[in-house]
């Protein structure tokens, strides 16, 4: 992405506009940044902003640009959604919402806003919104992590030692207590077989534990991990322990070579970082699970999507209802014609895990001679989207990476 400090005041480009002044702010640059506690980005990093309203009385000729494409959009601020505090920042600043642009990372960002908006806002006028899904930006070409990324142009033709992987560094995300439980209960933890990790940690709570109890029999052989040992800051430097260059800004976990997990199975199990329904609960014990239910949804695309893509491997997704098609919507093909994806649309958590159970374990009682002829009789799908992953996208990331309107 192109690169500007948080805080640039820039004439338009717009010659009709030439008085105009653009605040364009980088939400990475704040300090608290927890879904649960986000501090109030509208106030916290906007000081040019603010000095510039107390010289002159003026607004119609500010425009501001907040960009957060890191992350998906489930925050807290001050106990309310982010979108709140820009609408009080707004109000407080005399700034007209059309004025002011919010850059994020999750693809369902406008249908939440609106729903949002018409519940709690719906007299006030609205921001505009746009986004880049990380993921599908990550390993295209002309992004400054390719040239350091390792994947195969051909797969080997060797059989393979395992079934399937399933990578889960990071159990804090609710949703993959329940994905842990579920795995369990259908008796797929099956780490002879497979390549699975869940990176649990004895003595750290979670709210939805109470509503997918961790068995002890289960507590006891976490966590699972079948290559980074150890304890959570063990694990984490070695994740994101950066090979490069710092000014590439890259880490191990992104763009490090995975072939040695996937050149030994034959598809991949994800976890996505959200899953809309169940990233709620996470707020249960505050209250705010009812209050983000009615509009909230997190279709963030992440390396978790698209790193099987770049390492050619087919996968079952656990991820926000509806992100095949979202997938499909950017021409990459899926696996309807190998296994039963109706999972996708299945709005029920609990049914939709229990029907994504129902494909691994169907898979997962296949010889692994029937997995190797399947895998090569898919091929075609799987180059198809490794090249839609690398090529495809510049044209798209490069027209939204910043508007041309600022």
């Amino acid at each position: 992405m192109a690169d500007r400090t948080h805080n640039e005041t820039e004439n338009s480009r717009n010659g009709r506009h030439s008085d105009r002044l653009t605040f364009f702010y980088r939400l990475n640059k704040c300090e608290e940044r927890s879904r649960r506690n986000f501090e109030n980005f509208t106030e916290t990093i906007t000081s040019d902003l603010q000095e510039h309203c107390k010289q002159t009385s003026r607004r119609d000729n500010i425009f501001v640009y907040f960009e957060y494409t890191q992350e998906g959009t489930l925050w807290v601020v001050d106990d309310k959604w982010f979108a709140d505090a820009i609408h009080n920042f707004a109000k407080k600043y005399s700034i007209p919402l059309q004025n002011i642009t919010f850059h994020g990372g999750a693809a369902s960002l406008e249908k939440s806003y609106n729903t949002w908006h018409s519940i709690h806002r719906p007299n006030e006028d609205k921001i505009k919104l746009r986004h880049t899904d990380f993921g599908l930006w990550l390993y295209e070409k002309n992004n400054v992590y390719f040239d350091i990324l390792k994947f195969p142009k051909e797969a080997h033709t060797n059989l393979r030692t395992k079934k399937f992987n399933c990578l889960n560094a990071n159990l804090s995300i609710q949703h993959r207590i329940a994905f842990l439980h579920y795995m369990w209960k259908n008796n797929l933890l099956d780490t002879e077989n497979n390549l699975i990790s869940f990176h649990y940690f004895h003595g750290m709570h979670y709210p939805i534990e109470e509503q997918y109890p961790i068995p002890q029999e289960l507590k006891d052989i976490l966590p699972i991990q079948f290559d980074l040992k150890g304890g959570w800051e063990e694990v984490y430097k070695k994740i994101f322990d950066s090979k490069h260059d710092p000014s590439v800004l890259t880490d191990w976990n992104k763009t490090g070579d995975y072939s040695y997990i996937y050149d030994d199975c034959y598809f991949t199990v994800t976890t996505e970082s959200g899953e809309c329904v169940q990233l709620c609960d996470q707020f249960c014990e505050d209250g705010l699970d009812e209050y983000f239910r009615p509009f909230h949804q997190e279709m963030f695309i992440t390396e978790k999507t698209t790193r099987p893509m770049l390492y050619l491997h087919p996968q079952i997704l656990y991820s926000t209802s509806g992100t095949l098609e979202y997938l499909k919507s950017w021409g990459f093909k899926t696996f309807s014609n190998y296994w039963n994806e109706d999972y996708d649309n299945e709005t029920n958590s609990n049914k939709k895990l229990q029907m994504i159970m129902d494909v691994v374990t169907e898979l997962n009682n296949k010889p692994l001679e029937e997995l190797h002829e399947m895998y090569w009789d898919m091929m075609p799908i799987l180059k198809h989207n490794q090249n839609i992953l690398i090529n495809t996208g510049i044209e798209k990331y490069e027209n939204n990476v910043f508007p041309l309107d600022l």
